[in-house]
């Protein structure tokens, strides 16, 4: 477990665009696993900048705004405020979630184009593209749809198959092209002059980059290998559109440059926005690890696109070193999408059910190796199961069987505990209890009708640990389910109501102190899935309500004196019923 304070971990969100509200499956793709893995890391007591923000510029954003019948600026304005409302209810720890339309980004952007200019991979061509005579306008990126030459689908864009295959596109491949603005398909081919990244000059560069890739998955490095044995594309970096950040090279005042050019780099001028005086402690640092999390979509700009900017200008420019991309989260069988509206969308999402709720389930769910299928169904079956049923009702039983029986204290195990952790240790090692120390892999032995009852958490809490360093989730949660699983065993096992009911306090008491032990220790280790949820675990204790993150653990340790004083919580969740499954299979399922 790294606990080096001296190394500095950079995490990055891909940037949304403000063109509408985000569905869920955009959160489990990018922002909500980079959340977990922050406060993971943050919890280890790393040194962490996290950054998001708002992508504003490019085609989409004039599209929106013409759609709209509103200046673009002001539907920009308009659609990150609610966009960002929506994304933070979601409890996010970003370090800033910030914007690229500032005057601090876009002076980071042209002296960026400035030193590439300076670096001989800025080269001025004459350009054939599509130009809609009725509209008067130059149809670049997402102001063209048409037919994909490669799989059919007949509303892809200029810049990519969105609905369909996911490749990426010259606005010229599309087949029947159409203005997206007017649907006019009275268009002709023109020429016209942009400046072009010489892409091509950085294969050899850009390839041993790669190669020294290390645990990306396999859909990252895939991507990645398949536009080099391609061969990567010289890439132009101008636009023949209003909205933007003007080219400051004289000539082209009336272009702006390509958003996913300026895009990237929106990284760095939030991060130079959160720390203006130690930005560059991250990004100009070999003794950083830096981590994207993306969908598969985004793979190609930020394995190729983003790397061979920053790798050209010789600058010492922090590369990612792990690249988190995943496929593709359906919904009922069917993609999701904001353009036809198929899924679920994070502002109506979180009326349904709390964040924590969302959080674990799309975590549980995410789609690491395969694009997965999201149902109603699924979502209350999560919930109810591991959330509630295990989880708050683990806390809630706990809470309520001790108040009845022994008041607002924890109660007294500490010397009954050492007793039956060294007689099980005797029995199970044949050594002394200081000689077996090692051994100890469980946190308490109860004897009960002659049989030993062990609680071994010590595994799950390493396989844990270890999917969360390397950013595997779902293998994470299941970590998790088996450390909340294990306390239920215990506490079923063990049966303190009936020690209760049969008047061995002394018995009951030790196995409810370690369910509190528990109860903290899964505040803990939940905290980055679940932090509401964790942080009223946390306030169960009046000595730890003021440490809502505690810090990870590296073994499983009991922090709750006896005697200590605790409140009996509300429930953590609650249970979704067939009337609540029906609500929302009616409000999201499209018929």
């Amino acid at each position: 477990m790294n606990k080096n304070t001296n190394k500095k971990y950079l995490i990055t969100a891909a940037l949304p665009y403000v063109n509408n509200i985000h569905h869920i499956g955009h959160m489990v793709g990018s922002y909500l696993r980079a959340d977990v893995y922050a406060r993971f890391c943050r919890a280890l007591g790393r040194d962490v900048l996290f950054v998001c923000g708002a992508d504003e510029h490019g085609t989409a954003s004039e599209i929106g705004a013409l759609k709209a019948g509103l200046p673009v600026e002001e539907y920009v304005d308009k659609y990150r405020v609610l966009q960002e409302n929506a994304i933070l209810s979601y409890n996010f720890s970003f370090d800033l979630y910030g914007r690229t339309h500032t005057e601090l980004h876009k002076k980071l952007v042209q002296s960026l184009f400035t030193r590439l200019d300076a670096e001989g991979l800025i080269e001025e061509r004459i350009s054939r593209q599509l130009y809609s005579i009725d509209d008067g306008i130059f149809l670049a990126d997402r102001f063209v749809e048409g037919t994909c030459p490669k799989c059919g689908n007949t509303r892809a864009r200029g810049d990519q198959c969105d609905s369909g295959c996911g490749v990426l596109l010259d606005a010229l491949e599309l087949i029947n092209p159409r203005s997206a603005v007017s649907g006019s398909t009275n268009i002709e081919t023109r020429e016209t002059k942009h400046l072009y990244f010489r892409a091509s000059a950085m294969a050899d560069k850009l390839r041993e980059w790669i190669d020294s890739r290390v645990g990306w998955p396999k859909i990252a490095l895939s991507i990645a290998n398949k536009w080099l044995d391609e061969g990567l594309r010289d890439t132009p970096i101008t636009r023949d559109i209003k909205w933007g950040i003007p080219v400051n090279k004289p000539g082209y005042e009336d272009k702006v440059f390509y958003v996913w050019f300026d895009a990237p780099w929106g990284y760095v001028s939030i991060s130079q926005a959160a720390r203006p005086d130690a930005w560059e402690t991250w990004w100009k640092n070999d003794n950083c690890h830096y981590t994207q999390f993306m969908g598969k979509d985004n793979v190609a700009f930020h394995a190729v696109f983003f790397p061979e900017q920053q790798l050209a200008m010789n600058d010492n420019w922090k590369t990612v070193d792990s690249l988190s991309a995943v496929n593709f989260l359906n919904f009922e069988g069917a993609k999701m999408s904001k353009s036809t509206g198929n899924g679920i969308f994070l502002d109506e999402a979180i009326k349904d059910a709390p964040a924590d709720a969302w959080r674990y389930a799309l975590m549980a769910s995410a789609p690491e190796t395969d694009d997965t299928d999201f149902t109603i169904q699924r979502f209350a079956d999560i919930v109810n199961k591991d959330l509630n049923g295990m989880l708050g009702n683990f806390v809630s039983r706990v809470c309520k069987l001790t108040e009845k029986n022994f008041g607002n204290k924890v109660p007294n195990g500490k010397q009954f505990r050492i007793e039956m952790q060294e007689r099980a240790k005797i029995k199970q090692t044949g050594l002394p209890f200081s000689d077996s120390e090692k051994h100890d892999n469980y946190s308490i032995t109860i004897e009960k009708d002659g049989v030993f009852t062990a609680l071994d958490i010590s595994t799950s809490l390493k396989v844990l640990t270890d999917a969360l360093e390397k950013c595997e989730f779902r293998k994470a949660v299941a970590a998790l389910r088996e450390m909340w699983a294990a306390g239920n065993e215990f506490m079923t096992q063990t049966e303190p109501w009936t020690l209760v009911k049969n008047g061995d306090l002394d018995r009951a008491g030790a196995v409810l102190n370690e369910c509190f032990q528990l109860i903290d220790f899964y505040a803990r280790v939940s905290a980055p899935f679940i932090p509401d949820a964790a942080e009223k675990m946390q306030a169960i204790f009046q000595s730890r309500r003021s440490d809502s993150e505690g810090g990870w653990p590296e073994k499983y340790e009991r922090r709750i004196a006896d005697g200590e004083s605790f409140i009996v919580p509300e429930n953590l969740f609650t249970r979704l019923d067939d009337d609540k499954i029906a609500e929302m299979v009616a409000k999201y399922v499209k018929k």
